[in-house]
C-alpha cells in the first residue's frame, strides 16, 4: 500500500476520510493494473567546480550552482531514470472523460507510485555505495533549481533511455511517459553531506512540500 500521507499532500487535502479513502483505494488499484516500472541507470565519474557552478559528467559539462552545491564532495554519481510506462497516461485520458472528480486523486496516486518505485529502484544503488564505502545523495533532477531541463538531452543520450525504457522527450524537454524521472544520484566518501532532505536540494521556495517541512 502506498503512503497515505504522501497521497494526501499532493491531492493537497489536510486529512483523510471513509470517501477520500475509498477513492485512493480505487486509484490505487487502477493505478498498480495499469502500470509497467521501468529503471535504467548508469555509473558515472564526476568532477565538480563549486565556485564556478560547473559539474563535468562523462566529458560534459553541466552549469548549475544548485547541481554543484548538491553534489559538492562527491567523486561518483549515477545517472538514472525511472517510468511507470504508458498505462499511466491512457488511465489519467480516460478518467479526464469518465471521472473527473477521481482525476486528482489517480494523479496524486500516480505521482506517489513513481517516487515510490525510483526509491526502490535506488536500491540497487545504495547497495553499490555501501559495498564500495560512499554515501549516497538524494536524487536531483533537471528542472530543479537552476539545473536547466535541457539537460534533459545529456540524460537520454547517455541512458538510452528511449531505447532501453520506452520514454521519449519532448521538444520542450518533457517526457511522455509523463509519470517518469531522470536524475543524478550522488556519492561522496563523507557521511555528514549525505543525509539532506531532498525539500533541501531544491530551491522550489513556494513549494507547499517545504513549507510544511520547515514548519515542523
Amino acid at each position: 500500500m502506498l503512503n497515505r500521507q504522501e497521497i494526501l499532500r499532493y491531492i493537497g487535502a489536510s486529512e483523510n476520510s471513509k470517501t477520500l479513502e475509498a477513492m485512493i483505494h480505487r486509484a490505487e488499484t487502477e493505478v498498480m493494473n495499469a502500470a509497467t516500472p521501468r529503471h535504467v541507470f548508469k555509473h558515472t565519474h564526476i568532477d565538480v567546480d563549486i565556485d564556478r557552478g560547473f559539474v563535468s559528467i562523462s566529458g560534459t559539462t553541466i552549469t548549475s550552482r544548485d547541481l554543484a552545491h548538491h553534489l559538492y564532495g562527491c567523486d561518483e554519481s549515477f545517472l538514472f531514470a525511472c517510468t511507470l510506462g504508458p498505462g499511466i497516461d491512457t488511465l489519467v485520458k480516460r478518467y479526464s472523460i469518465t471521472d473527473i472528480a477521481m482525476l486528482p486523486v489517480i494523479q496524486a496516486v500516480a505521482a506517489t507510485y513513481t517516487e515510490t518505485y525510483a526509491d526502490q529502484a535506488e536500491e540497487e544503488i545504495e547497495i553499490y555505495a555501501r559495498n564500495h564505502n560512499r554515501y549516497v545523495r538524494p536524487r536531483y533532477s533537471p528542472g530543479y533549481g537552476d539545473f536547466p531541463l535541457s539537460s534533459q538531452h545529456f540524460l537520454f543520450n547517455a541512458l538510452e533511455i528511449t531505447k532501453k525504457i520506452g520514454v521519449c522527450l519532448t521538444d520542450s524537454f518533457l517526457m511522455v511517459p509523463f509519470k517518469s524521472v531522470t536524475a543524478v544520484i550522488g556519492l561522496s566518501q563523507d557521511p555528514s553531506l549525505c543525509h539532506i532532505h531532498r525539500c533541501m536540494s531544491c530551491s522550489a521556495n513556494n513549494c507547499p512540500f517545504r513549507k510544511e517541512i520547515e514548519s515542523q
